[in-house]
């Protein structure tokens, strides 16, 4: 006759678990910033005569990306943005209006060279960006009498990184008469 082992559900129990806890895998968590952003300061002439250019906080900006979809992105005051580039492309185009209230809108085009970066294990790759150039262009109807609001754009610092002591790496005048 066969013995009844009374130990055998408890071992057998034991061994599942080990099994289980074996196959789990423990990783560190990602505490490094995995989207690298690109920080534009707006800047303008306090007077028509002045040679020294100051922050400009604008008072409701709105970037609407062209080259892509994605949610429109709405600033509350403040003088320096923040948006992302596109993985995908070398070329990024957003819509630009300074306030909610403004009619018409400005461009910003991006030209700029992908580096695929590994960060750790943890965190994997990123995308670090290298910009060539920027351009402006105006929407403005010639009908009415309207002015644009972007004069010109100047590069800073071309590496867009996730490094978030950079301060900017883009500077964008807005036009005197805003």
């Amino acid at each position: 006759m066969i013995k009844k082992v009374k130990f055998l559900p408890v071992l057998l129990l034991t061994g599942y678990s080990l099994v289980w806890c074996s196959c789990t895998q423990q990783r560190a968590t990602c505490l490094t910033p995995t989207i690298a952003s690109l920080s534009i300061e707006f800047m303008h002439l306090p007077i028509d005569t002045s040679t020294v250019f100051v922050d400009t906080a604008l008072p409701a900006a709105v970037l609407i990306p062209v080259t892509r979809r994605a949610a429109v992105d709405s600033f509350p005051q403040q003088s320096v943005l923040t948006i992302s580039l596109s993985s995908d492309t070398t070329f990024c185009q957003w819509l630009f209006k300074p306030d909610t209230t403004t009619k018409t809108f400005d461009t910003i085009s991006f030209y700029y060279q992908r580096n695929l970066q590994f960060l750790s294990n943890a965190c994997g790759f990123a995308y670090f960006y290298t910009l060539d150039s920027v351009h402006t262009t105006h929407f403005s109807y010639q009908n009415y009498n309207v002015v644009y609001s972007i004069d010109s754009a100047h590069i800073t610092n071309a590496s867009v990184t996730n490094d978030v002591n950079t301060t900017y790496q883009l500077q964008v005048y807005i036009h005197p008469d805003y």
